[in-house]
């Protein structure tokens, strides 16, 4: 029960609700994955604009998380969350009824808009509602809970896309929003930072459209080439308002973001944790969906069986290692956190390459132990290394490090799988030819998701034999791709281990923890 027992009936009621609202919001970011198939065919989508269905939620979240934590910290962290949390709603709702996927995509992106307003307050909240000896323990509990909804509302979500509509998904979250806002309403007092000052607008601005367009660059390069005019303008415009924001804060009386906590090794390696695992885990979902349906030709159920492995350790293990933090044990839990991650990325690798369901689900659950172990304890280890008024930012930095990991982190990794997979198919469609065309290149998407246009292409060529090149073609180049992926993550992993965890334990015994004045 941990600590359960110590808490009076309103800090229990508020740690339902922070639960509840953390694992509903963090959920609705990537559980969609598990229906990416079917909507790709029914609403016409390329490989491209599927991406985007992912990325338009997260990139609010990566853009707005600091902002989010601050205006929580001036106008106060419960009026922000219930903002937070009447925007998603709405979002929701338009995501249920999107004719087309550009609809679909800007409905996602108010999704987002609402997950960053209210999920760095749910975890501010939540650790303000507390004793402060329980927070890591209910940090904990809370990355339990999100991580119940995610094994839960997938699974829930594959049925639906198996005998009803991929719209439900995103219909049955209104009325869940609804739900958690009353809990929220009765269980929350407010609260804000003792000086909360004013927000620095123009440093919101800067970081929000710096990193968007700095995503936006990575993103769109798999498709418009490394060197396109389109790709480098938007990455030198991001780097230059970013820059731009790191002027505008070390001169700002009142700044967005502190930078001196930024430099801190106790902030920014967990920050760097926070990010390479959610990197890791996020890419294992959605190429994991793709290739268990696609080339393993599994049900949508089954395919989130075997992926939903990845959640079960931290079920088991995230209350406790919460409490471990509690008792100073943060550094080695995220130490062993990132190794696990980065062997187990290696291992499945060599699963994937082999197509073997048995090789791959000890890695997947094995995999799963390493999330609880990175996300409670580095998420305090950031927290305790702030003073109590930048609750709220601190808060919102560890979840900024996870949508960075995720969205520029997702952008990355589909970089390298789409250069990977188009050169793959190029070998063995034209080996001695002239590389495909974009166009050839998305007929072949739609050969590997069973849509219109691939049985259309199949049916064009000469004779069956012809027909099996194709199709295997299609497999192998997906097979490879995924696997160059999860090798080169698992060894960027393992390095960023022995960086992060390196300096960071440096740091703590030479300064004893301390922060900054």
């Amino acid at each position: 029960m941990g600590h359960i027992r110590e808490l009076t009936p309103q800090q229990r009621a508020a740690l339902v609700a922070m639960v509840t609202a953390a694992s509903l919001l963090f959920s609705s970011l990537t559980s969609i994955i598990v229906a990416l198939p079917v909507i790709q065919r029914e609403l016409g989508l390329d490989s491209s604009e599927l991406h985007w269905v992912v990325v338009a939620a997260l990139l609010p979240v990566t853009a707005f998380a600091v902002v989010s934590g601050r205006l929580g910290d001036i106008v106060g962290r419960r009026k922000v969350l219930l903002l937070g949390m009447v925007v998603f709603g709405i979002g929701s709702a338009l995501c249920a009824i999107a004719p087309d996927g550009t609809f679909l995509v800007a409905a996602r992106a108010v999704q987002g808009l609402g997950v960053a307003l209210a999920v760095p307050l749910a975890v501010a909240n939540l650790t303000s509602s507390l004793p402060e000896h329980t927070h890591g323990w209910a940090v904990g509990v809370q990355t339990a809970g999100t991580t119940l909804f995610g094994i839960v509302v997938p699974l829930g979500i594959a049925l639906l896309v198996q005998f009803a509509s991929w719209r439900w998904a995103f219909a049955a979250a209104v009325p869940a929003t609804v739900l958690v806002l009353a809990l929220t309403r009765h269980a929350l007092v407010e609260s804000r930072a003792a000086e909360p000052g004013s927000l620095d607008v123009l440093g919101a601005v800067l970081i929000a459209t710096g990193l968007t367009l700095v995503v936006l660059a990575f993103e769109r390069s798999s498709e418009w080439g490394y060197v396109h005019y389109g790709t480098l303008l938007a990455l030198i415009a991001g780097v230059a308002l970013l820059s731009a924001f790191v002027r505008v804060e070390l001169r700002a009386a009142q700044p967005l973001l502190d930078l001196r906590y930024v430099r801190l090794p106790t902030v920014s390696r967990p920050m760097a944790a926070l990010a390479l695992v959610q990197c890791a885990g996020l890419t294992l979902v959605v190429y994991g969906m793709l290739y268990f349906q696609h080339v393993m030709d599994f049900s949508v159920f089954h395919a989130s069986l075997l992926v939903m492995a990845t959640s079960l350790g931290t079920l088991g293990i995230s209350a406790y290692a919460g409490q471990l933090t509690d008792r100073g044990r943060g550094v080695q839990l995220i130490a062993t956190g990132l190794a696990l991650t980065g062997c187990t990325l290696l291992w499945l690798a060599f699963g994937v390459e082999a197509r073997q369901g048995l090789l791959l689900l000890p890695a997947l659950m094995i995999f799963g132990l390493a999330p609880p172990l990175v996300y409670p304890s580095a998420t305090m280890v950031v927290m305790t290394s702030l003073p109590g008024s930048a609750r709220g930012v601190g808060a919102s930095l560890s979840v900024q490090a996870r949508q960075l990991g995720a969205s520029l982190g997702l952008a990355l990794t589909n970089l390298l799988f789409t250069s990977v997979e188009w050169g793959r198919r190029n070998a063995l469609v034209h080996p001695a030819a002239t590389d495909l065309t974009v166009e050839e290149q998305a007929a072949l998407d739609d050969v590997l998701t069973q849509g219109r246009a691939g049985s259309q292409l199949l049916a064009q060529l000469p004779d069956n034999v012809a027909q099996d090149r194709v199709s295997t073609a299609a497999d192998d180049a997906f097979t490879t791709a995924f696997e160059v992926t999860l090798l080169t993550l698992g060894c960027l992993v393992l390095l960023g281990t022995a960086l992060v965890v390196g300096a960071l334990t440096v740091r703590r015994r030479r300064t004893g923890g301390r922060r900054p004045s």
